[in-house]
């Protein structure tokens, strides 16, 4: 971004967070620490470091300027106690994660760390599309990813940008937020309407598959291919394969759902994998790569919503796993009891 990211003065493009995390120098976390309403400053304590060495104990930011509806929008954010991240360059310019958006500020470049200001210019109301999420899981998820233990996700595009009213009506940082898809639409994670099931009239247990060889870097068009055998599981797994490399597998059927809400899949797979509830993808795994974990969101009704899951196998070790949680549903394997055909 050079960082182009922080030299505009609204954020009009969509970042992945890849590219983020690329072009900071430094990634901190930290913790709001102090607030002087009156003076319009807060200080964030930095607590440990992510990416390179910060240079700062404490971040100091002035809040008394900024642009359009901003520096009013921000002030009820701005919480003792908040959990936040900074990313900055070697020119002090930095973005901000706090209580799930993003904001900017530019440091003193010439002041030395122990006495430098970071001065707040906006937030950037499109960057919501990057990440949706409380400020400790995209801690969690940097950490990750910069270990190479995740891939960061894919951007957004559908998710409406931030604007004054929303600003206001997102619940302060530390205030309980009992339904993520109840909060306003630029914050809800996944589908901003829940999906309804298709509850089909009759079902048997387990998915149907089909399995398929051939080489490939990224997944094929498996309807368009002939499978090798074709039959049916009890769950996700790959222990149908005829070989150890070079094969593919497509599963279907339908996932019940107790209950509605927010729901995060996730899988794990070497090689590449994708996973629809419907025709919508919600997670996007695909490519050649060693054991690499991904997540996607989608909010449901209650009931059997059509499922699906394509993966192939390169080369490596061959690893297929996909797991979910919900409202009073801990992260977990999806089980067989779950799955139907």
């Amino acid at each position: 971004m050079a960082l182009l990211l922080f030299c505009l003065p609204y954020v009009e493009a969509i970042y992945p967070l890849q590219q983020v995390l690329n072009e900071s120098e430094v990634i901190a976390e930290g913790v709001i620490d102090k607030v002087d309403a009156t003076n319009h400053v807060a200080f964030m304590k930095v607590t440990r470091s992510l990416k390179g060495s910060c240079a700062y104990a404490v971040i100091r930011m002035n809040f008394s300027g900024g642009q359009a509806f901003h520096p009013d929008a921000i002030r009820k954010h701005l919480v003792v106690g908040a959990p936040a991240l900074i990313f900055y360059n070697a020119g002090r310019q930095a973005e901000v994660y706090l209580n799930r958006f993003f904001f900017q500020l530019y440091g003193d470049a010439g002041a030395p760390p122990e006495k430098a200001w970071w001065t707040f210019t906006h937030i950037e109301i499109r960057m919501n599309r990057t990440f949706v999420g409380p400020a400790p899981e995209l801690a969690d998820l940097v950490g990750r990813v910069l270990a190479g233990k995740a891939k960061a996700p894919e951007p957004n595009a559908k998710i409406p940008p931030m604007d004054a009213a929303t600003l206001k009506a997102l619940p302060a940082p530390l205030e309980a937020v009992a339904d993520e898809a109840a909060l306003p639409a630029p914050f809800a994670r996944g589908a901003l309407k829940p999906r309804a099931p298709e509850n089909p009239a009759s079902t048997s247990a387990g998915l149907a598959f089909d399995y398929y060889e051939g080489q490939w870097t990224s997944l094929p068009d498996f309807k368009a291919l002939k499978p090798v055998k074709s039959g049916a599981t009890a769950e996700f797994s790959n222990v149908h394969r005829g070989r150890e490399t070079h094969f593919g597998l497509r599963f279907s059927g339908y996932l019940d759902v107790p209950r509605e809400g927010v729901y995060t899949f996730r899988t794990l797979s070497n090689d590449g994998s994708k996973l629809y509830i419907g025709n919508l993808e919600v997670v996007n795994n695909d490519h050649h790569h060693g054991a690499v974990e991904m997540a996607g969101q989608i909010a449901l009704k209650p009931g059997k919503h059509a499922i699906a899951l394509t993966y192939f196998q390169e080369g490596g070790n061959t690893v297929l796993e996909v797991y979910w949680e919900g409202p009073e549903l801990p992260r977990q394997k999806i089980p067989p009891a779950a799955l139907f055909r």
